[in-house]
């Protein structure tokens, strides 16, 4: 299959796991959702589990490419990792929240975000929270790879369940109630006079 339809196929199944989720979606009605026979789909993704994959490498490489964009219009480390988090954000509101059922049966997805997190996520993590310290908008004793950890960990307490149920809680709403009050800590006076206009049209 050429690549501009993969893509254009890829794109269309990831906004229907977005309005759908992942656990009432069967490869059958896959296919119809895609305008594929059941024998196209498995041609094309073989299963549901290489679907998922599939879907999701493509995903994470989209989200890559909109923080390049997000960066190259913003001028300073402390914007870019207030935006890159915003931008988190508004993938978290628009998601069905099936983290839990991607976990438990979708491994080599899980892995493949893992992957993602270790490999990308962690190191712009901690190149930001760097280059913000040199430039004055983070507080110099600050450990950026050690926060830049425990900023990722706070992500995963946002995915805990058992703290935060998704259907008895809003999860866009506890992921910006965890990270802005802590970035905001993170700040000097100068990084706070930078970020003051971003944070408050998040919190609106």
């Amino acid at each position: 299959m050429e690549q501009v339809v993969l893509h254009q196929l890829l794109d269309k199944a990831n906004l229907l796991l977005r309005d759908m989720g992942v656990r009432l979606l069967h490869e059958e009605q896959l296919a119809v959702a895609l305008d594929l026979t059941p024998a196209m789909f498995r041609t094309i993704f073989g299963n549901k589990a290489e679907f998922m994959l599939q879907v999701t490498r493509h995903n994470l490489a989209r989200q890559r490419r909109e923080h390049e964009e997000l960066f190259a219009n913003l001028a300073t480390p402390v914007e870019c990792l207030l935006g890159m988090l915003h931008h988190s954000l508004h993938e978290l509101r628009q998601s069905h929240h099936d983290y839990h059922v991607v976990r438990e049966q979708f491994p080599l997805v899980w892995d493949a975000i893992q992957e993602y997190t270790r490999e990308y996520a962690f190191p712009l993590l901690t190149r930001l929270l760097q280059e913000g310290v040199q430039e004055g908008q983070f507080r110099a004793a600050l450990d950026a790879p050690f926060i830049a950890r425990i900023i990722l960990a706070q992500f995963s307490l946002v995915l805990n369940e058992q703290f935060f149920p998704p259907d008895q809680v809003n999860l866009g709403e506890v992921y910006r109630n965890i990270f802005f009050p802590y970035v905001r800590g993170l700040c000097t006076e100068e990084g706070m006079r930078l970020t003051a206009p971003h944070f408050a049209r998040m919190w609106q």
